[in-house]
């Protein structure tokens, strides 16, 4: 569950295993490999995202949201993108 969640925040910030490399230092061969599915996500890649992307630190390590204390998915994000645009509805 937590590889599928960081794959989520990866798609939805828009990242290539390029900019993870960069940003992380983590090999993007490493990066390829769990985004395919050849290897499970360990600490390090936990706390690599956490570092990227706090707002999701809690629903990558739990799958839950607490949007009150800032704390959302990028499924929450997006539903809330679409409800406050002039065209939902």
């Amino acid at each position: 569950m937590i590889r599928e969640r960081l794959i989520a925040v990866w798609e939805h910030k828009g990242l290539t295993a390029k900019k993870l490399e960069a940003e992380t230092g983590i090999d993007r061969e490493k990066w390829y490999a769990l985004r395919n599915g050849r290897r499970r996500a360990n600490e390090e890649d936990i706390e690599a995202f956490v570092k990227i992307a706090p707002e999701y630190a809690f629903w990558i390590a739990s799958g839950l949201v607490i949007p009150e204390s800032g704390q959302t998915s990028p499924e929450y994000d997006e539903a809330n993108r679409n409800l406050n645009s002039p065209n939902a509805g």
